[in-house]
C-alpha cells in the first residue's frame, strides 16, 4: 500500500516550477531578470566564474542575488564531451577524472560564494547536461561529487516527465531545454506538473540571443502565466525547491 503523504508544496499550491538560465548570457541580465523582477518571480542563474577578474566580471549578478534569485554553480571550465570536437586529443569529460571535476566544482563554488556570500545554499548545473567523466571502462558518474558539495543538481531527463517530489534524485534533477520552444508548449508542460503534483524545471540560455535562444515573447508568455497562477503554482529557484523537498521527505519519513 502506498503511504499517504502530506502535500509537498507551500500553501494550496499544486505544483512547483523552476526557471533556470545557463552561462550568464548578457540577455539574461538585460531581458530575463527585469521581466522576472516585474512579475515577482525568482529563478536560478548558473554562472562560470572564469579568470582572475571573476568578481569584477560577475559583479552585476550581485544585484540579481539580492532580488531573490539563486546564483548557481556551472563549473569554471564548462567542460563537455570531446565528441563535440573533431580532434582526437581534444579536451573533454572523457579524459577527465573524478578528482579533476571535483577540483573544478569546488573552486567554482568557492568563487561564487565570494560573489554572493549571503546565499545560504547553492545548486549545481551540469554543463551540456552530462554527468560522467572517463570513457568506456573508465566512465564514471560524477553525480556523487555534486552530492557532496551541493543541495541539488540540474540535468536533463526523459521528456516530458517532471520530477515527483518523493522519488526525484535531487542531485540529477530532470529539466526541459526550452530553446525555440513556444510559450504555449511551456505552459502545457507546467500544467502537466499540476496534474501530477510534481516539479518542473525549464532550462534557458539566451533570450533573443545565441544559438540556444528562446524568443522574448515566448518567455514573457510563460512568466505572465506563472504570475497569474501564483496561488496554484509555486515558482522558485532550484535550491529552494530542493530544500522544501528534503524537509518534506523528513516529515513524511521518506
Amino acid at each position: 500500500m502506498i503511504p499517504k503523504l502530506t502535500p509537498c508544496w507551500p500553501g494550496e499550491r499544486l505544483a512547483a516550477v523552476s526557471l533556470t538560465f545557463d552561462d550568464g548570457a548578457p540577455s539574461q541580465l538585460a531581458r530575463a531578470v527585469p521581466m522576472l523582477n516585474d512579475a515577482d518571480l525568482q529563478a536560478s542563474f548558473y554562472l562560470n566564474p572564469r579568470g582572475d577578474d571573476y568578481l569584477e566580471t560577475l559583479a552585476p549578478w550581485r544585484a540579481v542575488a539580492k532580488a531573490g534569485h539563486e546564483i548557481g554553480n556551472h563549473t569554471i571550465g564548462h567542460t563537455c564531451s570531446r565528441a563535440f570536437r573533431l580532434e582526437p586529443t581534444a579536451r573533454g569529460l572523457e579524459n577527465m577524472t573524478l578528482d579533476d571535476i571535483e577540483k573544478d566544482i569546488v573552486e567554482a563554488k568557492r568563487r561564487l560564494q565570494q560573489l554572493v556570500p549571503e546565499q545560504r545554499e547553492m545548486s549545481f548545473c551540469y554543463p551540456c547536461y552530462l554527468e560522467h567523466v572517463g570513457c568506456g571502462p573508465t566512465r564514471q558518474s560524477y553525480v556523487p561529487v555534486v552530492a557532496r558539495h551541493h543541495i541539488a543538481g540540474r540535468g536533463k531527463g526523459e521528456f516530458p516527465f517532471p520530477n515527483p517530489p518523493a522519488t526525484v534524485d535531487l542531485h540529477y534533477t530532470w529539466s526541459w531545454p526550452a530553446e525555440r520552444m513556444p510559450g504555449s508548449q511551456m505552459v502545457g508542460l507546467v500544467e502537466a506538473c499540476v496534474a501530477k503534483r510534481a516539479w518542473g524545471i525549464l532550462t534557458f540560455h539566451g533570450v533573443n540571443e545565441g544559438g540556444l535562444s528562446v524568443a522574448e515573447r515566448d518567455l514573457r508568455e510563460l512568466v505572465q502565466y506563472l504570475q497569474i497562477n501564483h496561488p496554484r503554482i509555486w515558482t522558485a529557484p532550484v535550491a529552494k525547491v530542493a530544500r522544501r523537498i528534503l524537509d518534506w521527505r523528513k516529515d513524511n519519513g521518506i
